[in-house]
């Protein structure tokens, strides 16, 4: 058995709607970490859909420092890798994230808050996931 990461109050919830008036932006993290009292989640995580990776990895990666999501990690079936973004700042004239760290599936991953989540476990896509032809 693990043992818990998350704080008390603090929990991991599902397909929770996120959005930002000022944007005219509403998106749907796959999941998300947050407290009651937060009005933005903690990290937003999005496992990338054989069908629409750009929108993980260009449209919320724009969005979501936007709305002022502090961390965002994206896990990847198709290659077997994650990516973890933080530090929303303003380079280049409007929000992103300055840090960015891609590796293979595998390796732990600490993000907001010292939490370590593994990523070992996740399945890779299969060809036909991906609607490729089989080899």
């Amino acid at each position: 058995m693990t043992e818990p990461q998350l704080p008390d109050g603090v929990g991991v919830f599902e397909a929770t709607v996120t959005g930002d008036e000022g944007l005219g932006k509403l998106r749907i993290p796959d999941l998300v970490v947050t407290t009651a009292e937060a009005t933005v989640p903690l990290p937003a995580v999005e496992i990338v859909s054989p069908s629409n990776p750009g929108t993980d990895y260009e449209d919320k990666s724009r969005d979501y420092p936007a709305m002022g999501i502090p961390h965002y990690l994206i896990v990847d079936p198709r290659d077997g890798t994650w990516t973890y973004q933080w530090q929303v700042g303003e380079r280049r004239g409007f929000p992103e994230y300055e840090n960015r760290l891609r590796r293979p599936y595998g390796n732990t991953v600490t993000v907001a808050g010292g939490w370590k989540v593994k990523t070992g476990g996740p399945p890779l896509y299969s060809r036909k996931d991906m609607m490729l032809p089989p080899e």
